[in-house]
């Protein structure tokens, strides 16, 4: 995408051609905001349409649309037959309200639940979507293409992969994935057993600048917490992602194993009651877990028409003066809108801040350097713990290995170029470039 946030133009393409071609909109040479067109013969189908992570929120969304994609669809000189979503980050998704009424979108059933919850508490309210739901490793049919989900290990819960097979030629669109963390395995048996592909498209988050960045696993990162819960004779605060559902499970972890209890705010607490179909993952229910419920937050649900969310955790709540009692045997997770409750109850004697989060938001989110900057004037300590969401070199490389593409396409990189010196076969394209295989 170039500074004015328009894409180079593309060829417009009839329903009728021979062969198969695709298109990146968007994500041949930046991170986030991923969208692919695959066609053969008369299907045509979307690969993820999400949201750039430059995107302010108080734009219009129609500014971010990949073009000339939009006009064509808007205008009845293209139609697909799917969007299909990889997960539920809203650089992969965030656009699908926008698609022509009508259009089917292929998700897992708990993508569904964040994308739900997610929708309910944003200030930008889309048609709701024609929802169709894949499982994993079961093959499903849109129009000409036989696509297969993948279940990959990620950051965000239940993510995938596909593979797609049409006229002859399979590819393979890894989404965002890694091979790492609680569900490394997932990458161990795809390597083990790969599919036969043509043409890969494979992530490169890391590749380039952040090759070398240190990616250790989830229980690492359980030692990790332990041990500074350990020693903390406060409160330790930890600001995480209330949809990182593996590094939940982590804190929740290290909470146990230290004899602490765990406080969640109630939209927290929302999720992962929402997911429990799906995993057994740690509920608000639980003896060791308790609820609070943030002033700012709570009168956001209130205003947005949520209160059923706020009832329905409230038998598990803790109001905070006790939370002030019980300072050091808490652990509790935080986000920047809670300053004006740690302000006003919290103590903070010999506590301890984790920031497990990117630490690139911090430039972002001037209510996140006001959180750090009150924190370190209280005397709080800070720890920095986290690992990356996107796949190391060495995964990489793994996979490229495996699966021995006769194409690797770089997606999902702000530096593809690199991608030639790691992996044989590399063909680099620009958004917008119709490629034909």
């Amino acid at each position: 995408m170039n500074k004015d946030n328009t894409l180079r133009p593309l060829v417009a393409l009839s329903r009728s051609r021979e062969g198969m071609q695709f298109i990146i909109h968007r994500g041949a040479r930046q991170v986030g905001g991923s969208c692919v067109e695959l066609n053969f013969n008369d299907s045509t189908i979307l690969l993820d349409i999400g949201l750039p992570l430059d995107s302010d929120f108080s734009d219009d969304p129609e500014f971010y649309l990949p073009q000339p994609l939009f006009n064509e669809l808007k205008n009845g000189k293209k139609k697909i037959d799917a969007a299909i979503l990889s997960h539920a980050h809203l650089d992969h998704y965030g656009l699908a309200g926008m698609l022509p009424t009508g259009v089917p979108v292929y998700c897992g059933k708990a993508s569904a639940e964040l994308m739900a919850i997610t929708g309910q508490i944003s200030p930008e309210k889309t048609q709701p979507l024609e929802l169709q739901f894949f499982k994993a490793w079961k093959e499903f049919q849109v129009g000409a293409f036989s696509v297969t989900p993948y279940l990959m290990d990620h950051s965000a819960f239940d993510a995938y992969g596909f593979l797609i097979s049409a006229g002859g030629k399979s590819l393979f669109y890894t989404g965002d994935f890694r091979g790492h963390c609680r569900k490394a395995k997932l990458l161990d048996h795809m390597v083990q057993n790969p599919p036969k592909v043509n043409v890969l498209w494979m992530e490169g988050t890391l590749v380039g600048e952040r090759t070398n960045e240190l990616t250790i696993t989830e229980q690492d990162l359980e030692n990790q917490f332990a041990s500074v819960i350990k020693k903390t004779p406060g409160i330790v605060l930890v600001t995480t992602s209330s949809q990182n559902i593996d590094r939940l499970v982590t804190i929740f972890k290290a909470t146990i194993r230290t004899d602490r209890k765990l406080i969640i705010d109630f939209y927290t607490a929302e999720i992962l009651d929402r997911l429990k179909p799906y995993a057994k993952l740690p509920l608000a229910s639980w003896a060791k877990i308790r609820v609070c419920y943030p002033q700012l937050l709570a009168r956001r649900f209130e205003k947005l028409g949520l209160d059923d969310i706020l009832v329905r955790h409230r038998r598990n709540g803790i109001k905070w003066t006790r939370i002030k009692e019980i300072e050091n045997n808490a652990v509790m997770l935080i986000r920047a809108g809670f300053l004006y409750d740690i302000k006003r109850f919290l103590g903070l004697e010999g506590a301890t801040w984790i920031y497990s989060l990117w630490p690139g938001y911090f430039e972002r989110s001037k209510p996140l350097r006001n959180l750090k900057s009150y924190l370190e004037d209280k005397g709080v300590r800070y720890e920095y713990m986290h690992t990356s969401g996107h796949a190391k070199l060495e995964d990489l490389k793994k996979l490229v290995d495996a699966m021995a593409p006769e194409m690797v396409i770089p997606i999902h990189s702000f530096h593809p170029d690199k991608f030639k010196d790691y992996f044989p076969n590399v063909r680099l394209v620009n958004d917008g470039e119709v490629v034909n295989l």
